[in-house]
């Protein structure tokens, strides 16, 4: 789904001129797909006329690396694939968020509230601030990669996201071909002797059913 071009223009009046939008229009969602801001326009934090309210919001693939969030309101956003390397998200409110498969290196975590935000597929490995209660409030999965210092709750345990990786991948098949491979598969086993006169190897099996019985001869 496409952004609405008119809820860009809003949002990069800044934050206050946003924000009057968003209280007169309460029943809009911004679709703000894909957005990408200017540096400048990414401040949208207290010092700039912030905090700003991006609750339920559409910032799928956004670009917003280096934004400051500070104090934001993200409650229910669709931060999914959005890039938010290095953003301030100091003490912003990402309940129900949804932030599966975002790019969250660097990003400052402080007293950020991640009640029931979606964590499936992300690396937190080098976010900063991030503590153990947050993470046990978020929801993950077996993708959600977490600091060393972190450790995993019990329930992400139980799904897996859909992210593309190593571990959805199957193993090969084994090689019927030509080459190293396909000896390696027509090794001997054991009790096979090879036979120079047949071309191959002879199991113990195999020799019975040519000897010709004493009776015949």
């Amino acid at each position: 789904m496409s952004s609405e071009p008119h809820h860009i223009e809003l949002l990069r009046r800044g934050p206050r001129a946003w924000n009057l939008w968003r209280a007169q229009n309460p029943h809009i969602t911004p679709n703000l797909t894909g957005i990408t801001l200017s540096v400048a326009e990414r401040q949208m934090g207290p010092i700039n006329g912030g905090p700003v309210n991006l609750a339920e919001a559409r910032l799928r693939h956004a670009s917003l690396r280096f934004a400051t969030l500070t104090n934001a309101d993200l409650t229910g956003a669709d931060l999914s694939d959005t890039d938010l390397r290095e953003a301030r998200l100091i003490g912003a409110n990402l309940s129900g968020a949804n932030l599966s498969v975002a790019l969250l290196d660097q990003a400052d975590f402080a007293g950020a509230c991640l009640v029931g935000a979606n964590l499936c597929g992300t690396s937190l490995i080098e976010v900063r601030n991030i503590t153990q209660g947050q993470i046990d409030e978020a929801a993950g999965d077996l993708l959600t990669l977490l600091p060393p210092h972190l450790s995993r709750p019990r329930a992400w345990t139980g799904t897996v996201s859909h992210a593309a990786g190593p571990q959805s991948r199957p193993a090969p098949e084994p090689t019927l071909g030509r080459g190293p491979a396909r000896q390696a598969n027509t090794a001997p086993v054991k009790g096979e002797r090879m036979s120079w006169l047949v071309g191959g190897p002879r199991t113990a099996e195999a020799r019975n059913r040519q000897v010709t019985p004493l009776s015949e001869l």
